[in-house]
């Protein structure tokens, strides 16, 4: 079984300084741990899965994470991926993730174990004043969350969104295109290193 330690040169190589390695791989396990209860990403996967399709996935984009802010809203936070993950690795930033399910926000509120600097809520706020950036991994289509968080796309707020598909994209981002006027938006191809499958950042507001 691919453990943890065979991953660590692929989580270097895509930033992770070794300083964090450790707090990452607890938080791994953490979650491994609690998905056969919680069901919080899929009981069929395996070890490897969660590794490759999951925590990897969600550091490709890490070199693109902007400097220099305070606060970031995670939506749809989840099984805390990547939000937890991103805590982790930025510790002078503080992290509000945003979790319906009950259930899942305790496994969440576990993880301030983990990541001090995370704030778990409940619902979205319509307002978000405080907030640097917005991002969202297998949450909603664009144009929804762009909805959803109005007040902040009309105070010219940046979105990090963690999306698969070129094709899905761009039509989520015809029918935003239809709602708001004059985004400004980029579509950052990623590459895994470990396995072929079609990735894209989308920042918004840059």
């Amino acid at each position: 079984m691919t453990t943890f330690e065979d991953r660590i040169s692929v989580l270097q190589q895509l930033g992770v300084r070794e300083e964090f390695l450790p707090r990452l791989k607890k938080y791994v396990h953490f979650l491994w741990e609690s998905n056969e209860d919680l069901n919080l990403i899929s009981r069929q996967m395996s070890f490897q899965d969660l590794l490759d399709n999951h925590v990897i996935d969600c550091l490709l984009p890490l070199s693109a994470f902007p400097k220099s802010i305070k606060n970031v809203a995670d939506f749809g936070s989840g099984g805390g991926l990547p939000a937890v993950i991103y805590a982790i690795l930025f510790p002078e930033v503080q992290f509000h993730l945003y979790e319906k399910s009950a259930k899942k926000q305790q496994f969440l509120q576990q993880c301030q174990a983990f990541a001090s600097n995370m704030h778990i809520h409940a619902e979205i706020p319509k307002e978000l004043p405080a907030i640097d950036l917005v991002m969202a991994r297998g949450f909603k289509p664009i144009d929804v969350i762009l909805d959803m968080s109005r007040a902040y796309v009309q105070k010219s707020g940046r979105y990090f969104l963690l999306k698969a598909r070129r094709e899905k994209i761009q039509e989520e981002l015809d029918l935003a295109g239809k709602k708001f006027k004059s985004l400004k938006v980029q579509i950052l191809p990623l590459k895994s290193p470990v396995l072929e499958v079609e990735r894209h950042l989308v920042l918004i507001g840059f």
